[in-house]
């Protein structure tokens, strides 16, 4: 899969799935912008692709923010030209009883998880237009088609993003713009070992019940996204738009 001259923009790009993705881009040739709500995080993954014989930038932004979601797209397009995919990894979690859960909360979760794709995606639709198509792949989570208690907040967001997926899928087809979303499963990250450690389990502990359940018996690995976001945004996924990608070791089969 070869992603030369094109230009990626990845969101959440300063650890876990999208730092694998941002690599992963590079490595298949793609210029990337490097998006963090953490500068010094983006700034380090945009020094490890380039002195790994890759092209990065790093922009920090909230992507909540609107300026911020418009500052991502005209940074691609000042340093590089263009923009020819867009990933949309950042992501929050939420693990509160639903009455227990503040309207604050609430809207945190929407903010980061939802608004921050439409935002993203607006500002740089208009570039992929421009160029004659483009892909974007949002991160969703198995949790949109099954999930578990205390998760009503989050749940809520990324089965949200596949409908969005598909909406988008729908009004950008004419344009040569597809968008796909993945659905990761129980993967090996920084978000899940902190979630792990605030209710007081090592990361063996809190995952020994997602391996028993999982068929591929391991945890996914970001590189395991990564890949799968590659694929999607390669001409060998020239025909495939408004799909959703589950990528779980086959936890989500389980009965």
């Amino acid at each position: 899969m070869q992603l030369t001259d094109r230009v990626a923009i990845v969101t959440g790009a300063g650890r876990g799935i999208g730092r694998a993705t941002a690599e992963r881009l590079a490595e298949a040739g793609a210029k990337v912008v490097v998006g963090d709500v953490n500068p010094e995080s983006a700034a380090a993954v945009a020094g490890a692709i380039d002195a790994a014989g890759g092209t990065a930038v790093d922009a920090q932004g909230d992507v909540s923010k609107e300026s911020d979601a418009e500052r991502l797209a005209q940074t691609a397009l000042a340093r590089f030209g263009r923009i020819d995919v867009l990933v949309n990894n950042a992501g929050i979690g939420l693990y509160t009883p639903l009455l227990e859960t503040t309207l604050a909360q609430w809207n945190q979760v929407l903010a980061v998880n939802l608004t921050g794709i439409f935002l993203c995606s607006k500002y740089c639709i208009p570039a992929m237009v421009e160029s004659s198509g483009g892909s974007i792949v949002n991160i969703a989570s198995v949790r949109a088609i099954a999930t578990t208690a205390r998760t009503t907040a989050y749940t809520a967001t990324k089965g949200a993003v596949i409908a969005l997926t598909k909406a988008m899928a729908i009004e950008f087809g004419d344009e040569s713009i597809r968008v796909n979303c993945v659905l990761p499963g129980a993967i090996d990250t920084d978000m899940m070992r902190e979630n792990l450690a605030e209710d007081g389990l090592t990361f063996e502990e809190g995952i020994a019940g997602a391996i028993q359940k999982t068929p591929m018996r391991r945890v996914g690995a970001g590189r395991d996204i990564a890949n799968t976001v590659t694929f999607l945004v390669s001409d060998e996924a020239a025909y495939v738009t408004g799909a959703a990608f589950v990528v779980d070791g086959g936890r989500t089969v389980h009965i």
